[in-house]
């Protein structure tokens, strides 16, 4: 869906030396670098990391617009209504903060 509107996505792999870094990167020509992690959520609770909840408060701190997507599955036709509001929250501040507390985890959904 994201590149069908122009963006460009670069998948970011960890491993045992890069750990703790968002799912994407995502560039537009229109628009500023974003960062994204995807989750999928059970309930209102989401998992983390232990490197993630490491990293992501100082990727934030530093600058990095990261956004935490999050839905039990967007996949199929019903689902587009769905993807079309977690696509507009790319244009919205980062809610990274948001998803590691666990009093404000339920406003990123």
């Amino acid at each position: 869906m994201l590149e069908a509107k122009g963006w460009h996505v670069e998948k970011l792999h960890g491993n045992q030396f890069q750990e703790g870094l968002p799912d994407l990167a995502i560039s537009h020509m229109n628009y500023s670098l974003r960062f994204i992690e995807t989750k999928v959520r059970r309930g209102n609770t989401l998992k983390f990391t232990d490197a993630q909840k490491r990293k992501f408060p100082i990727l934030h701190a530093t600058g990095w617009p990261i956004f935490v997507i999050a839905h039990e599955d967007l996949r199929g036709l019903k689902m587009q209504t769905e993807r079309e509001r977690m696509y507009a929250k790319l244009f919205r501040e980062p809610n990274v903060m948001l998803a590691l507390d666990k009093y404000t985890v339920q406003y990123v959904f």
